[in-house]
């Protein structure tokens, strides 16, 4: 474990191999079938739920403008546990907090968020480079100093369907100012989907791709840039994050 905590707070980011087992992943397919199917009647996006859609900036410019989606074609789901059982009990299954986040922060975190990110064949759409931190709320840093998002592979997720791609060490320094571009009450009213310029950010620094099989994960923080390529295949990418806030260390209860 402290090699990985190493690794985490060099890289800002490390891979979980085999996180899953089989019967807990059959039960995160489920869930994601059963919101992904939800959606075969949906013409429009919400901002929970996000459908993908034909033109310039593909889903997220369609949600901002008012386009139609394309029904079952759908790019996230938001609080992914307030809608499927089954994901709902998957942190309790895996014991994300107690076995993942405490060793790896040193506190347990308090759970933030849930996505079901399906990225569908042939129509799954880009993600740009990005902070998570960006859709934080500003007043979350008075209580917590970061999140962990554990990235769980619920399909083979591949260089050619869209797997995560990192920027190592891009996690360091002061949060960014407006980097993006985008104003933070403005961001969901945007077409224009949030963009880092990282050759200009981090000349320095390399990016480095990601497959993960189904079952593995990947565990991150706010600040570390990533990005996801478009799904042009055959296959589905479904992917479910579980986010974690953590409380500062050094606070009542220790930190590593």
């Amino acid at each position: 474990m402290e090699e990985l905590v190493r690794e985490l707070d060099e890289h800002g980011f490390i891979p979980l191999d085999g996180l899953v087992p089989e019967p807990v992943l059959e039960v995160m397919r489920r869930g994601c079938d059963d919101l992904i199917g939800r959606t075969r009647r949906m013409r429009h996006s919400t901002q929970g739920w996000q459908l993908e859609a034909e033109g310039e900036g593909g889903g997220w410019a369609a949600r901002a403008a008012g386009r139609a989606g394309i029904p079952g074609k759908v790019r996230v789901v938001g609080r992914a546990h307030e809608h499927s059982p089954e994901l709902a009990e998957v942190p309790e299954l895996l014991g994300l907090n107690e076995h993942v986040v405490e060793p790896l922060h040193g506190l347990r975190g308090d759970f933030y968020n849930s996505y079901l990110w399906a990225k569908p064949s042939e129509v799954g759409s880009e993600k740009p480079w990005h902070q998570d931190a960006l859709f934080l709320a500003e007043e979350f840093y008075e209580t917590y100093e970061d999140v962990f998002t554990i990235w769980i592979a619920v399909d083979d997720a591949r260089e050619d369907n869209g797997c995560l791609r990192f920027l190592p060490g891009s996690h360091r320094g002061q949060v960014l100012q407006d980097p993006h571009g985008i104003d933070r009450d403005d961001l969901f009213a945007s077409p224009r989907e949030p963009s880092l310029d990282i050759d200009r950010l981090w000349p320095d620094l390399t990016p480095v791709t990601l497959p993960r099989h189904a079952g593995s994960a990947v565990l991150f923080g706010a600040f570390t840039a990533h990005t996801s390529s478009a799904n042009t295949t055959e296959d589905q990418r479904r992917a479910v994050s579980y986010v974690y806030s953590l409380p500062r260390r050094g606070t009542a209860g220790g930190g590593r």
